[in-house]
C-alpha cells in the first residue's frame, strides 16, 4: 500500500455480491484499494473461499483488511448492541472465535494482515470479573491471530480512547491495534475523536473515514452517520493529527446509510484527496 492511499470497505457499496462491488470499486470509483467484509456466513461455505479470492484478483486489487461480522448482532440501539455485539455474550464466544479463525484463514489467502472486528462492549473499570473474562477472550483472539501472522485491529467507538488504551495494555498482545473510526466516537457519544487519535497514537494501524453527528442524548441514543465532510467527527482534524503522529496507513472510506452509497463513496473520495 501506498501512504495514506484512500480505499472503501466493500459492505459500503451494498451490491448483490462481492465480485459485482470489486467492479464498482475499480470501474466507477477508480480506486484499487478495498477492505473486505465477512459478515454473510454463507459467503465462508467451503465452494465459496476460492471465489472470492478469486474475484479480488480478477480486480486487480489490494485488500487492506478483512472484517469480521457476527450473526445475533443487533444494533437496533446501544443498549442492544452492548448486549449482544462482538466476543462479550457468554453463549456465543466459542461459534464467534471459530468463524474469526475461518476468516483469519481467507485474510491470508487474500494477501492481507489484518482483520478489523467489533470486539464488544469492554465492561467499565480494570477490574472484575467480567473485565478479566474480555481480557482472556481478547488474549484467545490475539493468539489465534497471531497464529497465522494477523494483526487484530479493533473498531473504535463504545469505549472512550483512554479506556482502550488500558484494556490493550491488560491484553498485553503484540498483535493487537486499533482501527480508528472517528464516527463511531460521535455516534456512541464516547469523546473526541481529534484527542482520541493523539491518546491512541502509535496503535492505530488502520483508519475508517466516516462522518456522523451527535444525538441529542450522547451514550444513550445512536448518533447520525452522514456523509463524509457533513458531520461533526472533524475529519480535517482526524488527518491533520493522524499526519502529525506519524500515521502512513489506509484510509478506507466507510459508508453506512444513505441511498447513494456509489455517489457519497465518490464525493468522500474527492473530499480526502482535497485534504490530503
Amino acid at each position: 500500500m501506498k501512504p495514506l492511499q484512500i480505499g472503501v470497505c466493500s459492505w459500503s457499496l451494498r451490491q448483490p455480491d462481492l465480485a459485482t462491488a470489486l467492479r464498482v470499486a475499480t470501474e466507477q470509483l477508480g480506486l484499487d484499494l478495498v477492505q473486505v467484509g465477512f459478515f454473510d456466513e454463507a459467503v465462508l461455505d467451503t465452494s465459496g473461499d476460492g471465489a472470492v479470492v478469486d474475484a479480488v484478483r480478477a480486480g486487480g486489487l489490494e485488500v487492506s483488511a478483512t472484517c469480521v461480522g457476527f450473526v445475533g448482532e443487533d444494533y437496533s440501539s446501544i443498549d442492544a448492541i452492548a448486549r449482544t455485539g462482538g466476543y462479550r455474550p457468554d453463549d456465543q464466544f466459542a461459534a464467534r472465535l471459530a468463524k474469526t479463525i475461518r476468516v483469519r484463514d481467507m485474510t491470508v489467502a487474500l494477501g492481507a494482515r489484518m482483520m478489523t472486528t467489533h470486539i464488544g462492549f469492554v465492561p467499565a473499570g480494570d477490574s472484575g470479573p467480567a473485565y478479566a473474562s474480555m481480557v482472556e477472550r481478547l488474549q484467545r483472539v490475539c493468539d489465534a491471530l497471531d497464529e497465522k501472522g494477523i494483526v487484530l485491529t479493533m473498531e473504535t467507538g463504545q469505549e472512550s480512547a483512554s479506556h482502550l488504551m488500558q484494556f490493550i495494555d491488560d491484553v498485553n498482545r503484540p498483535n493487537i491495534c486499533v482501527n480508528f473510526d472517528p464516527a463511531n466516537m460521535v455516534l456512541y457519544g464516547v469523546g473526541d475523536p481529534v484527542e482520541a487519535v493523539g491518546i491512541l497514537g502509535e496503535r492505530i494501524a488502520h483508519v475508517h473515514c466516516k462522518d456522523a453527528r451527535f444525538s441529542d442524548s450522547p451514550g444513550k441514543t445512536w448518533g447520525q452517520e452522514v456523509p463524509l465532510g457533513q458531520g461533526e467527527a472533524n475529519i480535517s482534524g482526524v488527518l491533520s493529527k493522524l499526519r502529525k503522529i506519524g500515521y502512513t496507513g489506509p484510509l478506507v472510506i466507510e459508508r453506512e446509510g444513505g441511498d447513494d452509497r456509489i455517489g457519497d463513496v465518490r464525493a468522500g473520495i474527492s473530499f480526502l484527496r482535497a485534504l490530503l
